[in-house]
């Protein structure tokens, strides 16, 4: 596998130019990990942060009482654990795959080494960051203006895909990672899904929805507010 062009295609190395990203691949690695296997734990030392290759990993945290909440659910071109490199020595969170995953590695110390010897990196950095920001203003709004019928609908269209002539979305990853992801609880996306169902929208078979009309469930995600 080619590190250097997917790290070009990281939202936070866009701006990098070929030289650039040789030196960020001088100290990054691939990293294969299995289904349910850990890769950093909360409180451990913070020596790496990753890119996801393909596959999807969680990043978790575990209450005193033993309850396990999710924080994040990162798929293939996110970054994991990037800002632990720069406030922190340790991982204030756990991360696991939730999948067979292909990740980078990327070395903690080489890549403050690099800001140092090149401090114009972080310019171009802050340009990356200032992207994805605008996106997450946009993800706020849609959490705060959109009911959560109105959002599952409109992750369903945006995970699903074209096969053999129907329109399906294939949910990888448990309705309680689900409902996190989309700010709510599993009993309200339940109650959500079956909405959805009732007005003939989806159809659920398993861990596959199945999309009869998609424009009609986009006119739904739209308008539903």
């Amino acid at each position: 596998m080619d590190i250097r062009t997917f790290l070009s295609k990281v939202f936070l190395f866009s701006s990098f130019a070929k030289e650039e990203l040789d030196l960020l691949e001088s100290f990054s690695a691939l990293k294969k990990v299995d289904k349910g296997e850990q890769i950093f734990s909360e409180g451990t030392d913070a020596s790496a942060f990753f890119a996801v290759v393909s596959g999807k990993v969680k990043i978790y945290k575990v209450s005193p009482d033993g309850k396990e909440h999710t924080l994040h659910i990162h798929g293939s071109g996110d970054l994991v654990a990037e800002a632990a490199i720069f406030d922190s020595v340790i991982y204030p969170a756990s991360c696991m795959a939730l999948e067979d995953t292909a990740l980078i590695r990327i070395s903690r110390e080489g890549f403050l080494s690099l800001i140092k010897k090149h401090p114009e990196f972080a310019l171009k950095m802050m340009s990356g960051y200032s992207k994805r920001l605008r996106q997450f203003v946009s993800k706020i709004e849609e959490l705060s203006l959109k009911d959560i019928k109105s959002r599952l609908a409109g992750y369903l269209l945006e995970n699903s895909a074209v096969e053999n002539g129907t329109t399906i979305c294939r949910l990888n990853y448990s309705k309680k990672e689900l409902s996190s992801l989309l700010g709510t609880i599993p009993e309200t996306l339940s109650r959500s899904l079956a909405f959805l169902k009732q007005k003939g929208l989806i159809v659920e078979k398993d861990n596959l929805i199945i999309i009869p009309d998609p424009d009609k469930l986009k006119l739904f995600s739209k308008s539903h507010i």
